[in-house]
């Protein structure tokens, strides 16, 4: 089998996610938390599902919400593979609910899902027990070994132990020894024991026991049949003449009955005279008895409740003709707006004044015509100060010239020029400084000039605006303007309090509008019912309405009046009617005449019902003496049925004894088998074990022991003793317990599957990775190796030894 592409349409963090595999060794490189126990989780999910086979009810494994897509509500893939020369594609989809598996020959697209053997009992599509051969059990724990996970579960022990020793025996790895021998035992607890009242085997010997009493009861019973059959002809013989004495009261009691029915009648035609009479009065009033005294007591009330509406309708009129007289007389918009106008111009240009008030004041405060006064003179004081240092200056030049003169005649009186020097350089520095001070003294008082010009300038402008103002509003002060200010505010609030009042003038007309309009339309919707319950009742006013219910009073008594004769017939036909009267006494002959006080009927009653009863009791006893009869003669007509049972229970009882005999021989005889086809096998694992875990550990270990549970022991390469995995390094185990998983493999019948490995080998130091790469590597011609990895040193190795491999770089 080589698998082909995986395709993550959304599984866990991966969405359209495909991995393209090839032949030989396939390296899946990615760092941590990059999704690599995904996608081999995808590999496990495609073939098996997440889903708890076996179980009636739906359970989810613990992976399934695990994977649950991040980004998508999408949960599934797509995976194709080569097996047996044919190219497969297996769809699945995940998500919960919507769970769909499908399989499909990949060259034709043809749906061949119902080709795929499930397994027994596999009620969950598990694709992988169809293409591998066996369940997910043993597929995560031989070709499919994840993180951390190179050592074999125990629950596997069992599963694969089964597998070998049914390939070794049948060549047919599906037939499991243990599930034969739980079979035969299962077969044994159906026969059951002596015990086991509600198994074949107890129930058949219970009811051989009951067979046998019943036999025995039936040969008890014979003496009593004989006793019934005398005992059951003097009873017959009995009724026989008691119901002659019956018929002969019978027909007495027919007699007095005829005379009471020719009475009856008589009555009864006379009560069905008036009856008619009173259906003709009822059939002349029968228009009136439709109407309703509730659809009167309505009539009433409407009227009543129309008295109210009218004055509330009235009442609104003269509310909405007060209202209209009033707006009338506030209908002053237009001059409103003029003041609200004038009102809004006025405060702004007010506002205005105090601001240009406030800039001028400000304006004037700030006046620097003193500090220009200091200033110009600091300036004629610096200016003769410099006069008299330039005019210093010279005095000492001069002196100088004069000294430099004299140091010529005489070279000691040259000394004088040092001090003269001297003062010359100090009197330049002080001139430099007072330049100095000038000229920032003249750059300030300039500064100061221009910005009073400025200053002055704004003032003027200042006092122009105000005056526009005061010839705009013809006022000579700001109080004037103030006044003018606020009385314009009085009169638009006066304005605004009037134009509350007309809206709530007006809104109050709305309501009174509508509640004349919802007034209207209560007594339109009143004159309307009323006009509906008169025409239903037949009547144009109030006073015909009340004399129709008169008429519909007597109609009611007559009506009442027949139902009482109507009732009173009843009591007197009882359960005859006139018809059957007329019909029984139509062939009553004309001189059929008894007299009724001639016959006692309570009398002749009670005879008839003693004599009913004797019959009925001698009925009885008759009755009981026959099924009594009957079921003894079925007592001995079953002593035949008896014994042919008994015999059937017999054989049945030797059947079970004969079959619980096999299976327990069968049983002992599989479990004998067994251990000898262990015995068989296990050199075989152990050498294929052994070949392996010596190539991979560099020839230090070869001689491996493997149990019946899959338990390892490794034999010591100096001293020979078996020694316990548990005394060896976590490389050694991890070495050993992939030896054991590969050595199961390679002894399962099927095609060379692929083998899948997720960071298994991060124990390994460079020696035993370079060792198992090798092996890998060799095994890889005839399987496709699967290999995740978090590190690059898998690569480097097989770079090393010069191996082709398919890489795939997990972002």
């Amino acid at each position: 089998m080589i698998l082909k592409e995986l395709n993550l349409i959304s599984f866990g963090k991966f969405e359209n996610k495909v991995v393209n595999l090839e032949k030989g060794v396939n390296i899946i490189y990615g760092e941590n938390e990059s999704g690599k126990t995904t996608i081999h989780n995808f590999i496990n999910g495609m073939f098996y599902g997440f889903l708890k086979p076996y179980v009636k009810r739906t359970i989810y494994l613990e992976e399934h919400s695990r994977y649950n897509p991040w980004n998508s509500n999408r949960y599934g893939g797509i995976i194709t593979f080569d097996y047996e020369d044919k190219a497969y594609r297996i769809e699945r989809e995940f998500t919960k609910d919507k769970e769909l598996t499908k399989v499909l020959d990949e060259v034709t697209g043809e749906d061949i899902t119902y080709r795929i053997n499930n397994g027994e009992n596999g009620k969950v599509l598990q694709p992988g027990i169809h293409f591998f051969g066996f369940n997910n059990t043993v597929f995560t724990n031989t070709i499919s070994i994840k993180q951390l996970g190179t050592e074999t579960e125990v629950t596997l022990a069992n599963e694969v132990r089964d597998k070998i020793i049914n390939v070794t025996t049948t060549l047919d790895d599906n037939i499991s020894v243990d599930k034969a021998i739980n079979d035969l035992n299962n077969e044994l607890k159906e026969i059951g024991s002596e015990k086991a009242n509600n198994k074949p085997y107890a129930m058949n010997l219970h009811n051989l026991e009951k067979l046998m009493n019943e036999k025995a009861d039936i040969l008890n019973y014979r003496e009593k049949y004989e006793e019934l059959l005398e005992e059951s002809f003097k009873l017959n013989n009995l009724l026989d003449k008691e119901e002659i004495k019956l018929k002969e009261l019978k027909g007495k009691l027919h007699k007095f009955e005829t005379l009471e029915k020719i009475k009856i009648y008589n009555e009864a035609i006379e009560l069905t005279n008036n009856i008619n009479e009173t259906e003709r009065k009822l059939l002349d009033l029968k228009p009136y008895s439709n109407l309703s005294f509730d659809d009167f007591s309505e009539v009433i009330i409407i009227k009543n409740r129309l008295e109210p509406i009218d004055g509330g309708i009235d009442e609104c009129n003269k509310e909405i003709e007060n209202i209209d007289i009033r707006l009338t007389t506030m209908d002053r918009d237009k001059v409103y707006n003029e003041k609200l106008n004038n009102y809004e111009e006025i405060r702004v240009d007010y506002h205005n004044y105090e601001e240009l008030e406030e800039e001028k004041n400000k304006l004037l405060y700030n006046k620097e015509e003193n500090q220009l006064e200091f200033l110009k003179r600091d300036y004629e004081s610096n200016k003769s100060k410099l006069k008299k240092i330039y005019m210093g200056l010279s005095i000492f030049c001069i002196f100088t010239l004069g000294f430099l003169f004299l140091g010529i005649i005489n070279k000691y009186l040259s000394l004088l020029l040092i001090p003269a020097i001297v003062s010359i350089t100090y009197f330049i520095n002080c001139s430099k400084k007072v330049k100095d001070i000038i000229g920032k003294i003249r750059d300030e008082i300039y500064t100061m000039e221009t910005k009073e010009i400025e200053r002055n300038s704004k003032i003027k402008e200042v006092d122009i605006l105000l005056e526009n103002l005061f010839n705009k509003y013809k006022v000579h002060s700001k109080l004037e303007i103030k006044k003018l200010y606020e009385t314009l505010q009085m009169e638009v609030y006066i304005e605004n309090n009037n134009i509350k009042i007309n809206k709530e003038l007006k809104d109050k007309k709305k309501d009174l509008l509508q509640k004349k309009e919802n007034l209207e339309m209560e007594k339109n919707k009143a004159l309307v019912k009323l006009d509906n319950i008169l025409k239903v009742n037949n009547s144009t006013s109030l006073e015909e309405f009340k004399k129709g219910l008169n008429k519909k009073n007597l109609y009611e008594d007559c009506k009442k009046d027949k139902d009482i004769k109507i009732q009173l017939l009843d009591k007197i036909l009882g359960n005859y009617t006139i018809d059957d009267l007329r019909s029984q006494l139509s062939n009553v002959k004309q001189e059929f005449s008894y007299e009724l006080d001639d016959i006692d009927k309570n009398k002749l009653e009670t005879l008839i019902n003693t004599s009913i009863e004797n019959t009925s009791n001698l009925k009885i006893k008759i009755k009981g003496v026959e099924e009594n009869l009957n079921f003894l003669s079925l007592k001995m007509n079953r002593l035949v049925e008896v014994d042919e049972e008994i015999q059937r229970a017999e054989n049945i009882k030797l059947q079970y004894d004969n079959k619980k005999q096999s299976i327990e021989l069968a049983i002992k005889t599989i479990e004998t088998l067994s251990k000898d086809i262990h015995s068989q096998f296990a050199p075989a694992i152990n050498r294929k074990v052994g070949e392996t875990i010596k190539k991979i550990s560099g020839g230090k270990y070869e001689n491996v022991k493997i149990n019946s549970k899959l338990g390892i022991g490794v034999e010591n390469p100096i001293t020979k003793e078996i020694m316990d995995i548990d005394s060896l390094s976590g490389g050694t185990i991890d070495q050993l317990y992939f030896s054991l998983r590969f050595g199961i493999i390679s002894s399962m019948k099927g095609d060379s599957f692929p083998l899948i490995l997720d960071d298994c080998f991060i124990q390994y130091d460079d020696n035993r990775l370079t060792n198992i790469l090798k092996f890998l590597c060799e095994i890889s011609r005839e399987r496709q190796i699967i290999l995740f990895t978090c590190h690059n040193r898998e690569k480097e190795v097989l770079k090393k030894l010069d191996v082709k491999f398919n890489s795939i770089i997990l972002c």
